[in-house]
């Protein structure tokens, strides 16, 4: 069937002739009698030197050992809040650019986790710690088997933060 196999550099071309056939069509209570004859081109994209059929694989869902996991993650924040904000007063002007550091700090740190494909978001909320209640919610849509999140958060005399991370698998 595939006698007949040309390669240049890098694309690999085939030409597949299909042998004539025979099928019989139902068409309103009528068989018909069909006969055919086709061709096929098919281009395989290789390395230089081999050619390799390979099929792809998607995976959907991440493989246990591959899922994120919050618990490495709260701790990679907790880490991040206290060595950044343990030494410091809260400071209105300097409150914003806290909040942007902090959050591009645990990013990096949880990208050096190394779980693969997975998107994240980081948020954090910092304000003055004055002794009054502070309630947050969050809605996401998401996948619950692959997508996951991680929060801490911090206080003391004069701040508190709370940082979440979410981790959204790619598909």
């Amino acid at each position: 069937m595939a006698d007949n196999i040309e390669s240049k550099a890098t694309v690999a071309s085939e030409e597949i002739e299909a042998e004539e056939y025979q099928e019989d069509v139902p068409e309103e209570g009528k068989i018909i009698r069909k006969d055919e004859k086709s061709r096929l081109n098919v281009e395989v994209l290789d390395d230089a030197e081999t050619v390799t059929l390979e099929q792809r694989v998607y995976q959907i869902r991440p493989q246990l050992h591959e899922k994120f996991k919050p618990l490495n993650a709260k701790e990679v924040i907790h880490n991040v809040l206290f060595d950044q904000l343990s030494a410091k007063t809260y400071d209105a002007q300097e409150a914003a650019q806290w909040t942007k550091d902090i959050a591009d700090l645990i990013r990096e740190k949880v990208k050096e986790l190394k779980f693969k494909r997975y998107k994240y978001i980081v948020n954090v909320v910092l304000g003055e710690q004055h002794g009054a209640g502070v309630k947050m919610g969050t809605r996401c849509i998401w996948d619950a088997e692959a997508d996951t999140y991680a929060y801490d958060s911090f206080l003391n005399d004069t701040i508190f933060c709370v940082a979440t991370v979410y981790a959204v698998y790619f598909y």
